[in-house]
């Protein structure tokens, strides 16, 4: 197990972790949730937009959504942090 891949996911996770629970908090305000929950997945959600492919995730409920693009962004910061101390050894 490579322990700089695995401090990047942590990081990533405790990120998650946090918006959901700033959601959870913030009680009657729509506006507020959507944002909070919306932030650890922008930007794989708006690069997926830039490449034509936003309908893939249009109508996913926010677990759905979660699972769709946070799987995959925590195996490409475990790879790139494998990459990376492997370039440093």
């Amino acid at each position: 197990m490579n322990r700089l891949g695995l401090v990047l996911c942590a990081l990533y996770g405790t990120i998650i972790a946090v918006c959901v629970a700033l959601a959870m908090t913030a009680g009657g305000d729509p506006k507020g949730r959507l944002v909070f929950l919306q932030l650890p997945i922008a930007l794989q959600a708006s690069a997926l937009d830039a490449l034509g492919l936003g309908w893939l995730i249009e109508r996913l409920t926010w677990g759905a959504a979660y699972l769709a693009l946070a799987i995959p962004t925590l195996t490409m910061l475990y790879l790139a942090g494998r990459f990376v101390s492997g370039r440093f050894r």
